[in-house]
């Protein structure tokens, strides 16, 4: 058995540390199923932070190699699944799966366990995949928390307040007139990667030969490619929007999702310090992000003022499986 002491012995090989690391998060984190509660508050049946958890030791009883990446502002773990060839220090191409950046968008959470489940089975030849599914675990606990409470809260930053999708090292603190305006709703934070869930992440795949990026959020039915810092094309935008335009019309045949810059799908309202630029720029990959689903729009007046469904459609099965059925090819290497 892995002790508390454990945690901190560097020296242990990282499946043992990844073990420990995920037994005691769920022990201080222990909560009866979330999917109850959400019913009688007439949202989804989503899984709560100890659940998201469980999920994770499942992935890697089916094959995936858990390495703890580092520790949220609060102390909880950052994990990193891998998957087929080993990335680090390798000359593999590997694909990076990102969600939980903002810690209301759990559609994104259950999209990329979907896309996990999907590819445990898969021949992934020379490809390297390494998924985080909870970059901000403060936040996704405060949003657990809250639901639980039968609040309505809008949660955007993690504990020290920043937004982590303005803090990586790509133009950062580049914020358009209304995002100014809007203060600290998108605080980016002391410097670039001041915060430790974006450091982690920029440590772990320093390493890595990063060539696909893939982060998931929510909402507005869109797949986006970069730039989100400016509307000047970027030079390999033929692949971005041949990829773009595949997985838009695959998520929702019936209505396709919006495939399109990011800066130019937020009418102009340009950012730095994105996950997506900084993929494309540090990493030179073909980087997405994709806002799942529609939300959850509804004349409900349990929905309407409920921030929670705003952000999360209220059947995540259905969605889920839609956007990882798109995106799956592009994860797994294949050509556009």
């Amino acid at each position: 058995m892995v002790t508390l002491a454990a945690l901190t012995d560097h020296d242990l090989p990282h499946e043992e540390r990844a073990h420990a690391f995920l037994a005691q998060a769920r022990l201080r984190n222990e909560a009866p199923a979330l999917a109850p509660v959400l019913a009688a508050r007439g949202v989804g049946p989503y899984r709560g932070y100890n659940e998201v958890l469980g999920e994770i030791e499942h992935l890697v009883a089916q094959g995936y190699r858990a390495h703890p990446i580092g520790r949220s502002v609060e102390g909880e773990p950052i994990i990193a699944l891998h998957l087929g060839q080993e990335p680090r220090g390798t000359l593999a191409r590997a694909t990076v799966i990102l969600s939980g950046v903002h810690p209301m968008e759990w559609i994104g959470v259950e999209t990329n366990l979907r896309v996990l489940q999907r590819l445990a089975e898969t021949d992934l030849r020379d490809r390297a995949v390494i998924a985080i599914p909870l970059v901000n675990p403060d936040g996704f606990r405060r949003v657990d928390k809250s639901l639980r409470a039968g609040r309505r809260r809008f949660i955007r930053h993690n504990a020290r307040g920043v937004d982590l999708n303005r803090n990586f090292d790509s133009r950062w603190g580049r914020l358009g007139l209304v995002q100014r305006l809007l203060g600290n709703l998108f605080h980016p934070g002391s410097a670039p990667a001041s915060e430790p869930e974006v450091e982690s992440i920029a440590h772990h795949l320093s390493v890595c030969r990063v060539d696909r990026a893939l982060s998931l959020h929510s909402f507005g039915g869109a797949v986006l490619y970069p730039l989100a810092s400016s509307t000047r094309p970027v030079h390999d935008v033929m692949e971005h929007r041949a990829w773009a335009t595949r997985m838009a019309r695959a998520c929702d045949p019936r209505k396709p999702y919006k495939a399109a810059s990011c800066a130019r799908w937020a009418k102009g309202i340009t950012a730095g310090g994105l996950e997506l630029d900084w993929f494309h720029e540090r990493h030179g990959a073909v980087s997405f992000l994709i806002e799942c689903s529609r939300g959850g729009r509804s004349l409900r007046p349990s929905r309407l003022f409920d921030p929670f469904a705003w952000f999360n459609p209220p059947r995540p099965d259905r969605e889920a499986d839609a956007i990882a059925n798109a995106v799956t090819p592009f994860v797994r290497g294949d050509l556009p």
